[in-house]
């Protein structure tokens, strides 16, 4: 139903679009700013004119938000396991005939956690046989059943809004295709560490 305002108190978006815009399905530690900024940067990018075209707008904006979510998951799966990853690492060195005290040993793992770079834990490994990234290695072999569990949600994502688009294509060929490039550049922007034009 459309709303019968003077133009000076109608607001750009439908009510029930800003009604979504207000309550989107985030997760506790997602910031809503950062959703409003995406689905801002799709509105931007590809002009909607109708209700319709903004209600599409913010279904292709849920689905490219839930691909950077398991992006950004990726990345803190990784994370959890650099502890593991470390002490399995000072394991290796301890088991290999370098003696290094269990106190020594949480000592390395602070300082390494305060300072990755540090030069007295890059000393321990390399006289090991380790490169300098060994520890990221060993906290990626670790992870990866993780990460490949990450990446097939991510994959049957990506499908679900291709299959999305190609209903949008039904109505309006041009309209898919800006989605679809507004959606790519949004992700490609987020796996560069860009930020979203707003």
């Amino acid at each position: 139903m459309s709303e019968h305002r003077s133009p000076q108190h109608r607001t750009p978006y439908p009510y029930v679009l800003r009604n979504l815009l207000d309550t989107p399905q985030l997760l506790p530690e997602e910031n809503l700013q950062d959703f409003n900024q995406l689905f801002h940067s799709l509105v931007d990018y590809c002009k909607p004119e109708t209700d319709r075209d903004y209600l599409v707008t913010y279904q292709a904006t849920m689905l490219t938000w839930e691909i950077l979510r398991y992006q950004k998951m990726k990345v803190g799966m990784l994370l959890n396991h650099q502890r593991r990853a470390f002490e399995s690492m000072i394991h290796r060195v301890t088991k290999g005939g370098q003696s290094v005290a269990i106190s020594e040993a949480n000592r390395l793992a602070t300082q390494w956690f305060s300072d990755p770079s540090g030069p007295a834990i890059l000393e321990v490994f390399k006289k090991a046989g380790f490169p300098p990234n060994a520890v990221e290695i060993e906290a990626f072999q670790l992870a990866l059943p993780n990460l490949m569990s990450i990446e097939r949600l991510i994959v049957s994502t990506q499908k679900r809004l291709d299959q999305f688009l190609k209903g949008v294509e039904k109505t309006s060929k041009s309209r898919a295709e800006e989605l679809r490039m507004a959606t790519t550049k949004a992700v490609d922007a987020h796996a560069s560490g860009q930020p979203l034009a707003s």
